[in-house]
């Protein structure tokens, strides 16, 4: 039987899971600067359009990012600000 405290630490091994992967790390910080569409996420992070694209929907079936339709396009943002927290702690801590 699982406790809280198992269920807590699953909680973050998943997350540190979705952030370990470099595809994801470059399109969340991408994301925290504002609203992008696919092909601008494709241009600025590389990579193929097929892998971005299923990176796109880890992180949407994660619940760290949305999609909003326009037209022909879908911008995609951050909708989780414990992630977001987490990526301004690690640039802090990394980048700066």
């Amino acid at each position: 039987m699982l406790t809280r405290s198992d269920l807590e630490c699953q909680r973050v091994l998943d997350m540190l899971s979705i952030l370990s992967n470099k595809s994801r790390l470059k399109i969340l910080c991408l994301l925290r600067e504002g609203e992008f569409n696919v092909s601008e996420i494709i241009t600025v992070v590389g990579g193929k359009p097929s892998n971005i694209s299923q990176q796109i929907k880890i992180l949407s079936l994660a619940g760290y990012i949305k999609g909003r339709r326009q037209e022909k396009h879908i911008f995609y943002s951050l909708t989780n600000e414990t992630i977001r927290g987490i990526l301004d702690y690690l640039q802090k801590c990394y980048i700066n």
